[in-house]
């Protein structure tokens, strides 16, 4: 009896180790447990609907787990198809025995899913503060899911999971003129954080490759850490306040570290954009949730531009003031930029400090920079209330630029003179091959027009292919030879104009000299970039002729005989800008309005 109790009991411990062998190494399939399975997952989650053929059981001796996996599972949340490559479950034997809750671990793979035949079960998920409008702004995109995950004992997710995949192939589309395309990642995500590696994507000339974001969420407070390269693909000027061009394939590291507070404001720590020759840096810089600049510490600046240093300044901001101070700085647009109509900053408007600016040089678009440029004034709510700013181009050559604002009407007004005049008007056409002149530019603008009046004084222009062209359709030979070669010589050039965000109204463009005179008008249509100018252009012979006879100006307007009426031309210059017609015809009588300016600015030359 003895032996025979022996011997069943020596069978029965060959036989579980034998199962716990074959289980261990081999392992077991059997359908047998379908219906009990199902029946469990539908009393914790009825939005979960899971099928399967049979499930395969592993036993791992050692943490005494049974690894079961679901052969060919189909999976539906929401009442929509997730297709899955893998799923199966880690169980832990003690538990089972004690007829607890014995899942530790949940394993699920799917395949790649179509963002677009899964977009409603994600909106039914809870996503915290993730904006769900999101959503809807993307157009496609693939990926790609391995979560891990457990559940407590009400078979609730507890917070030991992790969730990991790739996203590939996605365009987004923010408006029509935000697009965002071929975005690929990998990312992982847990309770703690959000990673994302290996992160591209374009961004209209804008290439990102070899992305790391780090998420991370506490106290309400998100904070994200960004490591990647940058590179354009295409010439576009990005940042013309400072004229840096991006060039075609140059490439820029970019890392931030920035946080998204519960209000919606931002904090970014510090951000640097820098390659080999150029560098961006900011320090501790506030947005509101408006994204309206509060404050900031410091920002650097030094870039290159056709191989040279074309700045290297930086920018410092304490309790009442701003501080500018660098060796160079790139002005080329100066000009442009303070004739803009006084327009709503509203980036700015939280900001209003005093502010002083010292550069060594400022370089401007000719061979004429500043230097020892000082600058002091005010920003109120964004703009520049007043200033006060004197340099020099060399010795006893100076530049003068005062802005204030007019008490009685509230007005800001521009005031520049320039004892060389190139420097400022060299961007535009008409100027080009300007030599010598003085300039003095009044302007004043408020939120939506603008009114200027620009004046420079004793000056040579050459090529100004606008008057060029003029010249050469008038038969005047001499006078575009002269244009072509040394130039022509002018007492004095006066604009007038008024301004507003879609039209400009030229009131007067003045021209008298020594060879011609020119009197023009007009409007410029920003909104349908049409130009319209009609004017008179008159050789100095016959202005001599006017000067001479100016007791019997009717007899000079008329003629005494047919035929001997004075000489000029009228023409019309009209069309897009890219593409303007220009029409002559010759005249015989000049308007009363030409012979007064004629007279005026030949006065003055000879009280000079």
């Amino acid at each position: 009896m003895k032996k025979l109790i022996i011997s069943i009991f020596l069978l029965v411990l060959i036989f579980f180790i034998g199962l716990i062998s074959y289980l261990s190494f081999y392992g077991y399939e059997t359908d047998k447990f379908n219906n009990i399975i199902k029946s469990e997952i539908k009393k914790s989650e009825k939005n979960i609907n899971l099928n399967f053929e049979k499930v395969s059981v592993l036993l791992e001796i050692k943490k005494l787990t049974l690894y079961i996996k679901f052969i060919n599972p189909e999976f539906e949340y929401q009442s929509v198809k997730i297709p899955l490559e893998t799923l199966r479950t880690n169980v832990d034997l003690v538990s089972l025995i004690k007829n607890e809750i014995g899942i530790k671990k949940v394993i699920v793979k799917t395949k790649y899913l179509d963002f677009n035949s899964i977009k409603t079960a994600i909106v039914q998920l809870d996503l915290g503060q993730f904006d769900k409008n999101i959503l809807n702004k993307i157009e496609q995109s693939k990926i790609k899911i391995n979560a891990n995950f457990g559940f407590d004992e009400n078979y609730a997710l507890n917070d030991n999971f992790n969730l990991k995949g790739i996203v590939k192939d996605t365009k987004i589309t923010y408006a029509e003129d935000h697009k965002i395309s071929e975005l690929n990642f990998d990312f992982f995500y847990n309770k703690e954080q959000f990673k994302i590696n290996n992160l591209s994507s374009k961004y209209e000339d804008i290439v990102i490759n070899n992305g790391k974001i780090d998420f991370y969420e506490r106290t309400g407070t998100i904070s994200f850490k960004v490591d990647t390269k940058i590179s354009f693909k295409n010439n576009k000027q990005k940042l013309p306040i400072i004229k840096k061009s991006f060039n075609v394939d140059e490439t820029f590291s970019l890392k931030t570290d920035l946080s998204l507070k519960k209000d919606k404001s931002v904090l970014i720590k510090s951000l640097i954009f820098k390659n080999e020759d150029n560098l961006f840096e900011i320090e501790h810089l506030f947005l509101n949730k408006n994204y309206t600049l509060k404050n900031f510490k410091t920002i650097n600046v030094r870039t290159k531009e056709n191989k040279k240093i074309n700045n290297d300044f930086s920018i410092e901001s304490k309790k009442e003031s701003i501080f500018v101070d660098g060796k160079i700085f790139d002005a080329t647009l100066l000009l442009q930029e303070l004739n803009q109509p006084d327009k709503e900053n509203n980036f700015l408007k939280k900001i209003s400090k005093n502010i002083e600016v010292d550069f060594n040089k400022v370089l401007t678009d000719t061979e004429f920079p500043l230097n020892k440029f000082r600058m002091v004034g005010s920003i109120n709510k964004g703009k520049l209330q007043r200033i006060s700013a004197k340099s020099e181009f060399e010795k006893d050559k100076f530049l003068d630029i005062a802005i204030k604002k007019e008490k009685k009407t509230g007005m800001r007004v521009i005031e520049i003179y320039s004892d060389i005049a190139k420097p400022l008007v060299n961007s535009y056409k008409f100027f080009e091959g300007l030599e010598r002149g003085n300039l003095t530019y009044t302007s004043k603008s408020d939120k939506e027009n603008s009114s200027a009046v620009l004046k420079i004084e004793n000056f040579k222009l050459n090529k100004a292919p606008g008057l060029a062209k003029l010249l050469s359709l008038t038969d005047l030979k001499g006078l575009t030879d002269a244009l072509k070669g040394e130039g022509i010589s002018f007492d004095s050039l006066m604009i007038k104009y008024e301004s507003s965000s879609t039209w400009m109204d030229i009131k007067e463009i003045f021209l008298i000299g020594p060879s011609i005179s020119v009197l023009i008008e007009g409007y410029f249509d920003k909104k349908k970039d049409i130009l319209s100018l009609r004017g008179t252009l008159v050789p100095a012979k016959t202005l001599n002729s006017i000067v001479s006879k100016i007791p019997v100006v009717g007899k000079i307007l008329i003629g005494k005989k047919t035929g001997e009426g004075l000489f000029g031309v009228s023409f019309k210059i009209k069309g897009p800008t890219n593409n303007l017609k220009t029409t002559v015809n010759p005249v015989k009588t000049l308007t009363p309005r030409f012979i007064t300016r004629t007279l005026e600015g030949l006065k003055k030359k000879q009280t000079k």
